[in-house]
């Protein structure tokens, strides 16, 4: 009995404190930004200190009290951080490493902001993708129209810019995938971080040095390279926008791999860590030369190279 009691009570802390960071993040500017970020953490720390089932309760309680603290408004949230803090919870208790539960939770979150966004167009007739690039549209001719007053347009920058837009229309997706997997990236960090420091056992990521893109993912983006090069592609086709939106994730995961073989080499010479910060910025900021590089140490096993000129 009074162990059920200590379920109940720990149950209507983390329900209340769910309900608080919703509030929070709601209502409280600046601040609000930062509890966003931790709003799945009492879902999850209940999930990992009682049952399945019993944190399915309270992840249900909790998406009903955000009725009280925002109005039926708030739910859509309420449900993605609920049900994110039981996935994290969940795999973490299934014994699985930070990679899947990264995995699984930036899948959750990307279906469940797929759902809401669906919702919104067929409920309430709110394109949110449309609303912002209509605002960008009208920014623009505002711009257009003072330089053009100023005698500062220059020849060919109304097809510049038309072109800028025509392209982030066409890689919404791909833009999309890439931020809901660095939110939650974001997410998981950070609130398995907290929960180690509450003495819970969590997995870690392997060293961000070791990372190695299957060979796959060389050949994949080889075969997009010939398709854009000998096959004619009608812009805004299907298969344009497949080959457009799928090329631009993989050149983010060379890049990461460009700055991961960087970090790996470093660490092997055992470089200073400002040494290797500073070097990170700048492989940034030559970006294409780090997605070169990442697309090399993909398709050949680079490293094995730095460990020979080591031990010789």
């Amino acid at each position: 009995m009074p162990d059920n009691a200590r379920k109940i009570t720990y149950g209507a802390m983390m329900i209340a404190l769910f309900a608080i960071l919703l509030a929070v993040s709601l209502y409280v500017p600046f601040i609000g930004n930062v509890t966003m970020l931790f709003i799945p953490l009492p879902i999850l720390l209940y999930r990992l200190t009682y049952d399945r089932a019993s944190s399915l309760l309270v992840t249900f309680a909790g998406v009903l009290l955000s009725i009280l603290v925002g109005g039926i408004f708030l739910i859509p949230f309420a449900f993605i951080f609920g049900l994110l803090g039981f996935v994290i919870g969940e795999t973490v208790k299934l014994g699985k490493s930070k990679l899947y539960i990264f995995m699984a939770s930036a899948l959750t979150l990307l279906i469940t902001t797929i759902l809401m966004y669906v919702g919104a167009i067929y409920l309430f007739k709110f394109n949110f993708v449309e609303e912002v690039f209509r605002i960008l549209r009208d920014m623009q001719d505002q711009m257009t129209e003072t330089m053009r007053t100023f005698g500062g347009l220059t020849e060919n920058y109304e097809q510049l810019m038309e072109s800028t837009f025509t392209m982030y229309e066409n890689t919404i997706p791909s833009i999309f995938i890439l931020g809901v997997f660095s939110i939650a990236f974001i997410l998981v960090t950070l609130n398995l971080a907290v929960a180690r420091r509450l003495r819970h056992e969590v997995p870690t990521f392997p060293p961000f040095r070791n990372m190695k893109l299957p060979f796959a993912t060389a050949v994949v983006y080889g075969i997009l390279v010939l398709l854009t090069l000998f096959v004619e592609m009608e812009p805004g086709s299907d298969f344009y926008l497949m080959t457009m939106n799928a090329t631009v994730i993989l050149r983010v995961l060379f890049l990461l791999q460009g700055i991961s073989l960087i970090h790996y080499y470093m660490y092997t010479m055992k470089v200073p860590k400002a040494v290797t910060g500073l070097l990170t910025v700048l492989a940034l900021l030559l970006s294409p030369m780090t997605t070169f590089l990442g697309i090399v140490d993909t398709g050949v096993n680079i490293r094995a190279w730095i460990g020979r000129d080591k031990t010789k």
